[in-house]
């Protein structure tokens, strides 16, 4: 799917295109009535198709348009209406592979040749076809770039969003490690000091001293839990957490369902929800191609489930790469298991199930 400015940028460009084809058409000419309208039926119906094709990303859509633009030739073919196969090829960039593009777009050339050739004759389909070939190139692969920059982009917001993510843990355990090496010790040694004090003090100074011990005493305490809390970096508010991966990321648009109330929100439960979360989003990002990802976080059956799904292209296969992998190998670890769905044009779907602490797995 082209990025979104592009694909506002195409919406208009591409209706001044459509209108420029068609009104040579209306104002002058000379075909019979029930032919004009089978023309016009043709053009009404590849804008439409258009429109389609750039909301919902429907390859079959964009086929739609090709079958129209070759409907026009057989009707008319006054030299204009291959134009509107540029069209297509700028909503294929960045929808499917390279190689695909440049089938799809040799294959309604081709059509588009047979048709100027049945309507007029083989040597003006070999004069037009080529010129409307490399508009069709020049489309493809400029739409191409700019959406693999655009993933690229959104690849990079979500590594630095973890290289923060990484950043903020490793100086939570720095902090840990100064208030236990420096702090800590300083006031066990305080505290040891003021044990031999009061040992020795007598009279009046010997409640004070009493006093600064207790006090000497609860820092101790209070230091080592901050020290536990700094070094349990499996510490996170999960719904929140989950809340902002979702805002984060501009494409695709995650829908977020959660309960009103998590059984876990802290835990190796909950960062290994949190982390196939971030799997799952960068893959639909990177590879899915897709403009909207459903997330939902609920428990079924005394197991804590996530389930994902998109709207991108899929696949014939699941082919598991390293993330994909890593994302198996730590449900598995945990006790859960994971399920990976896809076919051509239903996107992926994905299923992470994990044992709730105390339960039977």
């Amino acid at each position: 799917m082209a990025p979104g400015e592009l694909r506002r940028a195409l919406k208009v460009g591409g209706i001044a295109a459509w209108l420029m084809v068609g009104a040579p058409i209306f104002l002058g000419s000379a075909l019979s009535a029930p032919r004009l309208a089978g023309w016009a039926a043709a053009y009404v119906a590849f804008l439409a198709l258009f429109l389609i094709a750039l909301r919902t990303s429907s390859l079959v859509a964009i086929a739609g348009e090709a079958v129209c633009v070759v409907a026009l030739v057989l009707l008319l073919c006054d030299g204009f209406e291959g134009a509107l196969l540029v069209l297509a090829a700028l909503q294929l960039g960045g929808l499917v592979s390279r190689r695909r593009g440049l089938l799809w777009v040799a294959a309604q050339t081709a059509l588009l040749a047979a048709a100027v050739s049945i309507h007029w004759a083989p040597r003006a389909a070999l004069l037009l076809a080529p010129p409307y070939l490399g508009f069709q190139l020049l489309a493809f692969f400029v739409a191409d770039v700019l959406a693999r920059e655009a993933r690229a982009r959104e690849q990079l917001r979500a590594a630095q969003a973890r290289l923060a993510e990484t950043s903020r843990l490793e100086e939570r355990l720095r902090i840990s490690r100064e208030l236990h090496d420096a702090v800590g010790h300083h006031l066990t040694a305080l505290r040891l000091n003021l044990e031999v004090a009061s040992r020795t003090a007598e009279g009046r100074a010997r409640e004070p001293v009493e006093a600064a011990q207790s006090i000497a005493q609860l820092l101790l305490a209070e230091v080592r839990g901050a020290v536990e809390e700094l070094r349990d970096s499996d510490r996170l508010d999960l719904p929140s957490a989950l809340r902002a991966l979702a805002e984060e990321m501009p494409r695709p648009h995650v829908h977020l369902t959660l309960p009103q109330v998590l059984p876990v929100t802290a835990g190796e439960e909950a960062l290994t929800i949190l982390r196939c979360a971030q799997e799952i989003v960068t893959n639909a990002a990177r590879h899915a191609e897709a403009r909207n990802l459903w997330l939902e976080v609920c428990e079924r059956d005394g197991k804590l489930e996530l389930r994902a799904r998109d709207d991108g292209r899929g696949a014939d296969e699941v082919r598991a790469g390293n993330g994909l992998q890593g994302l198996r190998e730590r449900v598995e670890r945990a006790g859960g298991a994971l399920i990976v769905a896809t076919s051509p044009g239903a996107g992926f779907s994905v299923c992470a199930t994990l044992p709730l602490a105390g339960t039977a797995t």
